[in-house]
């Protein structure tokens, strides 16, 4: 069965440090972070955009699944690189990875192959 996800109308909400703090129902504040999760499980697909404000450091983290990273407006360094609309990268699982955003912020669609647990990493 073909399922439309429609941007709109789909809510954005914040992102917890703890999954298990996940909370859809209240949307993010002006300026603050906060993702729409668009595919949830469907064919074995996760889909989510992310909005990130300005001059954010995402910390040094890692996935149990590989992901692929597409920024859509703004733009980041990631992993020292600079990334801008429409660039992406494949993040392999366990990859470390860290971002920052730039001064306009950053908004960016992640895929995976399953349920994201950041893992956060020292240093």
């Amino acid at each position: 069965m073909t399922v439309i996800h429609r941007y709109g109308d789909i809510s954005w909400h914040v992102p917890p440090p703890d999954p298990k703090d996940l909370d859809i129902d209240t949307p993010p504040k002006e300026g603050e972070a906060g993702r729409k999760f668009l595919v949830q499980g469907e064919s074995g697909f996760y889909l989510q955009t992310v909005y990130i404000p300005p001059d954010f450091a995402a910390p040094n983290h890692s996935h149990a699944h590989a992901e692929i990273f597409m920024v859509l407006e703004g733009d980041c360094l990631f992993n020292g690189e600079p990334m801008g609309p429409l660039d992406c990268t494949v993040v392999a699982a366990d990859e470390p990875y860290a971002f920052t955003s730039g001064p306009k912020g950053v908004q960016f669609l992640v895929t995976r192959n399953g349920i994201a647990h950041p893992r956060f990493l020292e240093g």
